[in-house]
């Protein structure tokens, strides 16, 4: 557990150093504490989870099974066949190519999809530390290191929230497309497009939230269907048993205080636009608090909020952001302690490690 408190405190430290400061002069060259911040946090998860055990996770095992499957036993064809997510397949071939350790498979899998998703936060945020602050409260580091499938969707699909706000359905779609080669779920975020029309007005949105809550009844009333979908027997057990009610807690108080600021101080159409992806977010979380299947669902949503949280922060007035990044972090250190004490990468393990 202590990597991952060290990890936090740092990136705390540095939410302080962002929200009072700019800039830092070292050896007389003026360096972005921006800059600053990512490096450090960057390379110590990649670090984190390049050097992990093979099977610190609840995947793991099933994932190595089905790695040297491929590499003992398939051809190229048969691999991508062999996998319903035949992009997946596709990389597992490509990678068994040239070695069988699984130990490098999920290094190379980390490594390369927690690099797109840190460069997504590094081109959008405007304030690296309090992004990553929240990829670690909403234990999306504990995600990375588990669902590999998953988290290749998600460092794609983040890319397409840009489409989302400027109207592009075609483009959004296509990343879409792109994702769902790797874990079919991201088809389900389609939903989200309609959320970030400027044109909403609050008495649509609430026929919106109606709708979606609707669309997701259904889903969920047909547990066998979410289960063909997956078609893995596996996953039926997520489908008996809620999770989730202090992230639920958690969703609805950040969202009400940051629908306060833009829309009584801030008054900003293009962050009260942003505001609208926030929503599925909620209504997602209701649902995965009886299924928390549906847990899965938020890797997809949460991302966006990385970069919602900074863009209004940095609206703010000094002395206000400075009591926001504040209160925002005890938050978000209580949903850091409920989300790993008892998560599945606890203790962490090294490769090298033996009993």
């Amino acid at each position: 557990m202590m990597v991952y408190i060290i990890i936090f405190l740092i990136t705390i430290v540095l939410c302080g150093f962002e929200a009072n400061m700019k800039y830092i002069t070292i050896g007389g060259n003026k360096v972005a504490i921006k800059q600053i911040s990512f490096w450090i946090i960057y390379i110590y998860l990649l670090i984190l989870g390049i050097c992990r055990n093979e099977f610190l996770g609840a995947d793991s095992s099933s994932y190595k099974i089905y790695y040297w499957d491929v590499y003992k036993n398939l051809d190229f064809v048969s691999a991508i066949h062999h996998d319903n997510d035949f992009g997946f397949g596709t990389v597992c071939w490509i990678i068994s190519r040239f070695t069988d350790d699984y130990w490098i498979f999920r290094a190379v899998i980390y490594g390369v999809s927690f690099t797109i998703i840190s460069i997504w936060i590094y081109k959008y945020s405007k304030n690296i530390s309090v992004s990553f602050l929240l990829f670690l409260g909403f234990g999306h580091l504990k995600f990375d290191f588990t669902i590999l499938r998953q988290v290749i969707a998600v460092s794609i699909f983040i890319w397409g929230f840009k489409f989302i706000i400027e109207r592009k359905l075609l483009k959004y779609i296509i990343v879409i497309a792109l994702a769902a080669c790797f874990y079919k779920t991201v088809l389900f975020m389609i939903m989200l497009y309609p959320f970030g029309d400027k044109r909403i007005k609050n008495e649509r949105a609430i026929v919106k939230i109606i709708c979606l809550l609707g669309a997701i009844g259904i889903v969920v009333a047909g547990g066998s269907l979410i289960t063909i979908f997956y078609q893995r027997q596996d996953y039926s057990g997520y489908l008996v048993k809620g999770e989730g009610y202090n992230l639920l807690l958690f969703y609805i108080i950040l969202f009400l205080v940051l629908k306060l600021f833009v829309n009584r101080i801030l008054q900003n159409d293009i962050l009260k636009t942003e505001l609208n992806l926030m929503v599925p977010n909620i209504c997602i979380q209701i649902v995965a608090t009886t299924f928390s299947l549906f847990t899965r669902m938020l890797f997809y949503t949460t991302p966006f909020t990385f970069i919602l949280v900074p863009d209004i922060l940095e609206e703010l007035d000094v002395e206000t952001r400075k009591t926001m990044v504040l209160i925002l972090g005890v938050m978000l250190t209580l949903l850091f302690y409920v989300t790993y004490r008892n998560a599945d990468i606890v203790p962490y393990i090294t490769h090298w490690y033996r009993k």
